[in-house]
């Protein structure tokens, strides 16, 4: 039994002749009758009776005639989700977050990610921007928000920026005297809590003070912004922090801001280039852009 005997069967039982049953399937009259016996030969009994004003379903045919309409309406049902299916947009995407989740807008491109493709599961991993550049390099991440002062020339990366975050030194509290008005060269030559490789923080600060001709007094390393505010809170020198982060440790007593501002580093979403195409990518990056209030730009 083929889906062409149960839908010859369908128009012909509904239109009670074979002419306008044809004319409905856009079909020859004898193919459409050469269905009906086919079926009938298959099933072993009559569906319809034959009368001088068309097409009569017998007792067997009344019977079957509702089993028919669910076939085909599960058949086309099939069709339909397929058909969805090649437009919705299905898989994994691991996201890597350079900072907490709701600095991220994360709450908001899930629900726009809901909306938009259901699919779609998404997989948030905390870690450092240049982290994240590698591990998209390696295929352990597909996009991911960095800070872009990292990402070098020639890069093989899409970068899509999405804001400057401004940014803040701040010293131990009881240094205030010496730093809330010091001078560039007055704060090169204290302290400082440096960063690891490749910490966007630190091309930042160095690229702010070696245009100025000032080197830096780096006396300690800390790996992340929790360890380097702890650091300066004990008073062991200098460092810079995002400047949210910087008036939350002020508001705490733990740490005095120099007064300067003015340094920002750029927020961008980064996928690879090769992959500019895969609808995964496009799924999120578009998503982002709707969550950000930005055009989908890269450079």
């Amino acid at each position: 039994m083929e889906y062409y005997h149960l839908r010859t069967f369908v128009a012909v039982a509904e239109e009670e002749h074979l002419t306008r049953a044809a004319e409905r399937l856009n079909a020859s009259l004898p193919a459409v009758s050469a269905h009906i016996r086919g079926l009938e030969d298959e099933l072993g009994v009559a569906l319809f009776s034959r009368t001088p004003k068309g097409m009569r379903l017998t007792a067997e045919g009344r019977a079957l005639l509702g089993e028919a309409r669910a076939a085909l309406s599960s058949v086309e049902a099939v069709r339909q989700r397929a058909g969805a299916l090649r437009q919705d947009v299905v898989g994994v995407v691991r996201i890597g977050l350079n900072n907490e989740a709701v600095r991220m807008r994360v709450p908001e491109l899930l629900t726009v990610m809901t909306r938009r493709h259901p699919g779609v599961e998404l997989h948030l991993v905390n870690s450092s921007s240049p982290r994240i550049l590698d591990n998209m390099r390696l295929g352990k991440l597909d996009i991911g928000f960095v800070y872009d002062n990292i990402i070098e020339p020639g890069h093989d990366m899409v970068a899509v920026p999405l804001e400057e975050v401004p940014m803040a030194v701040v010293g131990p509290t009881s240094w205030a005297e010496r730093v809330c008005e010091a001078g560039w060269d007055e704060l090169a030559g204290l302290p400082w809590v440096w960063f690891s490789d490749r910490c966007p923080f630190q091309y930042l600060l160095e690229a702010s003070f070696s245009c100025r001709g000032l080197p830096l007094n780096k006396v300690m390393v800390g790996d992340n912004d929790a360890t380097l505010r702890t650091l300066v809170a004990a008073g062991v020198g200098l460092t810079l922090l995002r400047r949210d982060d910087a008036l939350d440790a002020r508001a705490a007593g733990e740490v005095c801001l120099w007064r300067e501002a003015g340094m920002t580093l750029g927020l961008a979403l980064v996928y690879r280039r090769e992959r500019a195409a895969d609808r995964l990518i496009a799924a999120v990056s578009s998503a982002v852009a709707e969550v950000w209030g930005l055009p989908n730009r890269q450079r």
